[in-house]
Formats: C-alpha cells, structure tokens, sequence
C-alpha cells in the first residue's frame, strides 16, 4: 500500500490532481476539501492515500488530511458505497458535521452529497454509528497551523503560498511554525 505520495502538482483536474513523481505522472482524485487546499501548479504537495483495485484497473485516492483518508476507509467498509460516493460525501461534508451527522442519526446531511440517497445514507449511519469518535477534536496542530496561516496571510502572503509553506513544518508553538515556514518562503 502507498501511504503517501509527495511530488509536484502538474495538473489539476475538477476532481483530480496529477503529480509529477520523479518523471512519473500520477493521477490521484481528490475530494473539494482537498482541492481548495491545495498548492498551485508547479509546487510540491503531499497527500495521504488509497489505493483502490479493480478488475480493470487501479485508482488512487488523495486526501491532504490523515482524518479524511481514514474516514474515507471507514466509508468504503459501509455496504453500497464505493470510493466515489465516499469521495462525493468527503466533498460536500466537512469531517466536523459528517461525524455530528453520524452520532445524531442526521440522514439528511448526507443526502446532499451526489449519488446518497435516505437509504445509502441510513446505512451509513447505521454501520458507522460505533466507528466514528462522540465528539469531534479539532487537533492542537490544526489550530496552531491555523494560527500560522493567518499570521502569514497578515504578513501579506497569499494563502497558496502560506498553505505551501506550512505543508511540512514541525509545529510546538505558532512563532515556530512562522520562522520554519518564512524560510522555506525565502528560498
């Protein structure tokens, strides 16, 4: 299994990316929510993902967070959805609500994903109800990440750029993540 995939973003496509890896040009469909996180062309970016085997060919999956990667396994384990409806769940629905959906029994918000209907998106709930976490924690990471990308934004960098910066960096405190991610701007 491919636990991750770092090269540089070659193309993106409405649900995909292709990243060129050392010559080698990989296409990995990605959800929205990756998407809009996303770095632009020419620039390095890793995703986390899955590799999915049919009779007739491989497709990778790309997520940018582990969390969506392992909801998206979690999702694929429900009978009647396949990656692609998992994809248009992860699309549409943030961790955050799918989780409060989950633990609810809120069908509806599901069902605005494309191709989940009441029935699919029941049984997801149904078989999901024990797997997910009660509540959902947002990571110190993420916040702290958060805290840097709007430093950098205040800083006057565009968000691609922050997001880039950012992609790699050890982070214990905001002011760390700062200065690794301003060097890595000035190279």
């Amino acid at each position: 299994m491919i636990e991750y995939i770092r090269g540089i973003i070659e193309d993106i496509g409405p649900d995909h990316v292709i990243i060129d890896l050392m010559g080698i040009g990989i296409k990995i469909f990605v959800p929205f929510s990756t998407m809009k996180e996303l770095p632009p062309k020419g620039n390095i970016t890793k995703l986390y993902t899955y590799l999915y085997v049919r009779e007739d060919g491989f497709q990778i999956f790309g997520f940018k967070r582990k969390e969506e990667l392992e909801l998206f396994e979690k999702l694929l384990s429900v009978s009647g959805v396949g990656p692609k409806g998992a994809l248009s769940i992860l699309s549409v629905v943030p961790i955050e609500s799918f989780i409060k959906a989950v633990n609810s029994g809120d069908y509806k918000i599901l069902t605005a994903a494309p191709g989940i209907g009441k029935k699919t998106a029941e049984r997801i709930i149904l078989e999901l109800k024990d797997k997910v976490p009660k509540e959902v924690v947002v990571p110190k990471e993420d916040s702290l990440l958060n805290e840097a990308l709007e430093a950098l934004l205040a800083l006057g960098y565009t968000k691609s750029e922050a997001i880039y910066a950012l992609s790699d960096v050890n982070c214990e405190s905001v002011e760390q993540a700062v200065k690794e991610a301003l060097k890595k701007l000035a190279k």
